[in-house]
């Protein structure tokens, strides 16, 4: 049976799921500048840059990116291309609030919530 999401999509969720933040912000990058008006995926893409950047330590950049992409998901609620959007907000909620102590103390032990995004018909 043939999926009803693009193979971009598919593949965004995938290796998103996989802990390959940078392939996975890759996927989309083609088809979002195809069309610069899809603010879902804009959204996905920040999502996965935030990630990077927390890994890379760069704090600022990873809680920007975290309320970025929670601000583009808001005209998506409650539910749209398979996910909850109302629960990855409220991941992004946290995701960005624990960027952001963290930025301010950096010696503080932070962890990020386990990060994975499901697809539900």
């Amino acid at each position: 049976m043939r999926s009803p999401y693009p193979p971009e999509y598919l593949e965004f969720i995938s290796l998103f799921n996989e802990g390959r933040y940078a392939e996975s912000h890759e996927a989309l990058m083609e088809a979002w500048n195809a069309d610069r008006s899809n603010r879902f995926y804009k959204a996905l893409i920040q999502l996965a840059g935030a990630v990077e950047h927390w890994e890379e330590e760069s704090y600022y950049w990873s809680e920007t990116l975290f309320r970025g992409a929670r601000e583009l998901l808001e005209e998506y609620r409650p539910r749209h291309a398979g996910l909850d959007v109302d629960q990855l907000i409220r991941l992004l909620e946290t995701c960005a609030d624990v960027a952001g102590a963290k930025r301010k103390d950096r010696e503080g032990r932070y962890k990020l919530p386990p990060l994975s995004l499901a697809l539900k018909p």
